[in-house]
């Protein structure tokens, strides 16, 4: 039926070690990103910034971004780039245009390499935006709901004790 080459018993004995290894690894509930001290204190992280948008707090998002925060927006034109001096400020106009929030992340994997961390997740969320008035306070805009589900990237740096997201808000 399966010939048994030597190839094929090599590839079989060296992988049962690594597949048996992989049944012993944690993972954290509700993921497959293994259990280990880092990668929970960078879940929480992400959670605190999922949470702030959940409640529409600016502030708290603001406090899960590093100094070095730049994103380009997922475009080349500079123009709608963001950097940590402007995140503020663009948090709350954008914030203050939702009138409800659901949001999910899913956490599919996290890469660490020193003091960096990349957390590849998938995001499925909905946001009801308030109605744009005219000037004569009449709906210009009625109120509408924007789904957002995507694949996205945080990137991360290790502050001291603490993680903060550097690319991704």
């Amino acid at each position: 039926m399966f010939g048994r080459t030597p190839a094929f018993v090599l590839a079989v004995l060296l992988a049962a070690p690594v597949l048996s290894a992989c049944k012993n690894v944690q993972m954290i509930p509700g993921t497959e990103v293994p259990d280990t001290a880092d990668n929970r204190e960078i879940l929480q992280v992400l959670e605190r910034f999922r949470g702030g948008f959940v409640r529409q707090d600016p502030a708290v998002i603001l406090s899960t971004a590093h100094p070095t925060y730049y994103d380009e927006s997922g475009t080349d034109d500079p123009s709608d780039d963001i950097v940590f001096e402007e995140l503020g400020q663009t948090l709350g106009r954008r914030i203050a245009q939702i009138e409800s929030v659901r949001f999910t992340i899913e956490y599919l994997d996290v890469f660490i390499r020193r003091d960096r961390a990349t957390v590849h997740v998938w995001i499925d969320a909905s946001f009801r935006m308030k109605p744009v008035l005219g000037d004569d306070g009449l709906p210009r805009v009625s109120a509408r709901v924007v789904p957002k589900q995507d694949f996205a990237k945080f990137e991360l740096i290790r502050e001291g004790d603490s993680w903060l997201i550097t690319k991704g808000i």
